[in-house]
């Protein structure tokens, strides 16, 4: 099959969770078929050489230079338009006007596009099929967002968002003839908002389907970091509770304040040390640095070495939606996890328990990694947990389905 795949960034290097999602996708997919990629540059630290390594992959990419957060440019443009901010802020007509180009010579057979706001590059072209990818249900996203913001005009503002973005969520699935959610509970929610919305509530009928998404397996294993150095300092006894993410990340943010101000302070003080793993802290968490109780890292080389030799991987988040894939990369890797029931959402059910402590408030969640450090564990029935669920090998084959129709 001949692919053109839509993404929001490059999925390498494959440090965050929208990458980790599409960098087995793409790799999956470029080995069996013609793939043309069209994405967005951020400047993320690799990605020139991600844009290298995938050059050499797939049969053409195409990139844009994507805007800041908050950039002035998408603001303007979505101040006089019905459609919401993130569309405007992903949408770039030369990555369109390359998609184009290459179609008259080489007509797709199927277009991928990821999030809903990359819809509207599918929209604009033809394909016998149109495949899209929801990582989040985004309208969710901004009312848990809303609800955490204490100033009650930014609420509104958020509030006013939400109702920009339900519509177009809704209204842009129908462009689509498959709708792929990363997880069951997603999927509920979006037939569920679907109801006030009669169109799209009967595409969804035969359109919406749940896809897990992949983590990679052999990258996230024990076996492969034999020898790697224990980046904790060795003269410390405390537990290690390690936190990892994008720190400019809205919920990681949220996240990462909740941790250290309200459960932190309820383990003993010298027992136990928090570290939050990730590039591009916001100035709220390189606040919070504080030897030996809290460490702020900012971006490391690797970040399996400190999951790997960790106590406990936590993820106390109190905002998001879709899927964490942090927690399948902790597990792989053998280490114990603690996480809220926002964290973790998605990832189990009755019918397929968790292998891991769930816990909302601060009191609940301290005493949750307190008992779970307290505990022997097996790093190879954690490990199994995530192989017999996310290989990478599934997820490509079951997203091959849809595009052949």
């Amino acid at each position: 099959m001949r692919l053109f795949i839509f993404l929001p960034q490059l999925p390498y290097p494959p440090r965050s969770g929208g990458r980790i999602v599409t960098a087995p996708l793409v790799d999956g997919l470029a080995k069996k078929h013609e793939v043309h990629l069209f994405s967005l540059l951020h400047g993320f630290e690799g990605e020139e050489e991600g844009r290298k390594l995938l050059s050499e992959r797939v049969a053409s990419l195409s990139v844009a230079p994507g805007a800041k957060r908050l950039a002035p440019g998408p603001l303007l443009s979505a101040a006089f338009s019905k459609d919401p901010y993130k569309v405007h802020r992903f949408w770039r007509p030369s990555l369109l006007a390359a998609a184009r180009e290459i179609a008259k010579k080489s007509p797709p057979d199927a277009i991928h596009c990821q999030n809903f706001y990359t819809a509207r590059y599918g929209k604009e072209l033809e394909a016998p099929r149109k495949v899209l990818y929801e990582e989040n249900f985004e309208a969710l996203l901004l009312d848990r967002w809303a609800e955490r913001v204490s100033n009650p005009i930014l609420s509104k503002l958020i509030r006013l968002e939400r109702k920009r973005t339900l519509a177009f969520e809704m209204e842009s699935a129908n462009w689509f003839d498959q709708v792929v959610a990363i997880s069951s509970v997603d999927e509920e929610r979006l037939r569920a908002a679907a109801s006030d919305f009669p169109k799209t509530a009967k595409h969804f009928e035969a359109s919406l389907r749940t896809v897990r998404p992949s983590v990679d397996l052999n990258y996230y294993d024990p076996g492969a970091l034999a020898g790697a150095p224990n980046p904790f300092p060795q003269d410390d006894e405390r537990k290690r509770l390690v936190f990892t993410g994008s720190f400019n990340y809205l919920a990681n943010v949220d996240g990462a304040l909740w941790m250290a101000q309200k459960v932190l302070l309820r383990l003993p003080r010298d027992r136990y040390s928090l570290w939050l793993v990730g590039q591009r802290p916001a100035d709220a968490v390189k606040r919070l640095h504080d030897p030996p109780r809290v460490y702020v890292t900012g971006a490391v080389d690797d970040v399996r070495p400190y999951l790997l030799h960790a106590d406990v991987s936590v993820v106390p988040l109190r905002i998001g939606g879709g899927i964490r894939l942090k927690i399948l990369e902790s597990l792989a890797l053998g280490c114990p996890l603690v996480s809220t029931p926002v964290g973790c959402e998605g990832l189990w059910s009755e019918k397929d328990p968790p292998e891991w402590r769930i816990a909302e408030e601060p009191g609940d969640f301290s005493r949750a990694i307190q008992e779970t450090c307290a505990l022997s564990h097996r790093p190879d029935r954690l490990r199994k947990w995530v192989v017999e669920r996310f290989s990478p090998e599934r997820f490509v084959s079951e997203m091959e389905g849809f595009y052949a129709g």
